[in-house]
């Protein structure tokens, strides 16, 4: 009975030893072919880069930054550019005058007073923002012509002087006139003949009372020497009238 139960035990705890897997080999002299088993978790990162199965994003391109010199007071306009493609890039960055901005500021120059920095050369001031081809379309229409110099007097051409300097040279002296040559040829009639018509006007200018309200409907005369005060208050002249 008792060597029944000592082999029963002696079984069970070979079973047990077996069945934990815990150590393997011979444990009276070597370990070297020993397997410990633990619960220590591990990570694996995989980094797929460019050829790999998945695909990886692409480098980018920066742009350089670029800033006008002078600040606000600067007529350069800056502009950048970048390329980027698998294995390299390229970015670049340049700078261009901005040709209304200088106009404006030249024009700012000239006309501004003295005071306030400026050389006090209105006329030429506009002068120089009549260089822009809207802009001196739009002073013609406004009935208020850019001066150009007479170089026989040398004096300023305005208004309807001015116009007639355009009419005789247009391509030379119109701004933008092979751009619209249409409307420039309509507006100002060149190569028609303007001489009985430009005639007429000035007679019919002639013959308009020209005289102010005031003076139209004025009720007393101005006492001259020529002008005897009545008894009864009243003005008679002495053959000449006073002026109204």
């Amino acid at each position: 009975m008792c060597r029944y139960l000592f082999f029963t035990f002696i079984l069970i705890l070979l079973g047990n030893g077996a069945y934990a897997n815990d150590v393997n080999g011979d444990f009276s002299n070597n370990y070297q072919d020993s397997n410990v088993d633990s619960n220590n978790a591990s990570t694996t990162n995989n980094y797929n880069a460019a050829g790999a199965a998945s695909a990886s994003p692409v480098m980018s391109a920066i742009s350089p930054t670029m800033m006008g010199g002078g600040g606000n007071d600067s007529c350069l306009l800056p502009t950048t550019s970048g390329i980027q493609v698998t294995m390299f890039g390229i970015s670049q960055g340049t700078m261009q005058q901005d040709e209304h901005c200088n106009r404006r500021k030249n024009a700012r120059l000239l006309g501004a007073p003295q005071q306030v920095g400026g050389l006090g050369l209105q006329v030429s001031g506009i002068s120089v923002i009549c260089g822009d081809k809207d802009v001196f379309r739009q002073m013609l229409l406004a009935s208020t012509p850019c001066p150009i110099m007479d170089v026989v007097t040398g004096k300023i051409l305005m208004g309807k002087d001015a116009i007639n300097k355009y009419r005789q040279h247009p391509q030379i002296y119109i701004v933008g006139y092979e751009a619209d040559k249409l409307f420039w040829d309509t507006l100002l009639r060149i190569g028609e003949d303007l001489s009985n018509e430009e005639n007429k006007a000035k007679v019919a200018a002639n013959s308009v009372d020209n005289r102010s309200i005031s003076e139209r409907f004025r009720s007393t005369r101005r006492v001259t020497s020529t002008t005897r005060i009545q008894p009864d208050g009243r003005t008679k002249d002495n053959g000449t009238k006073g002026n109204d």
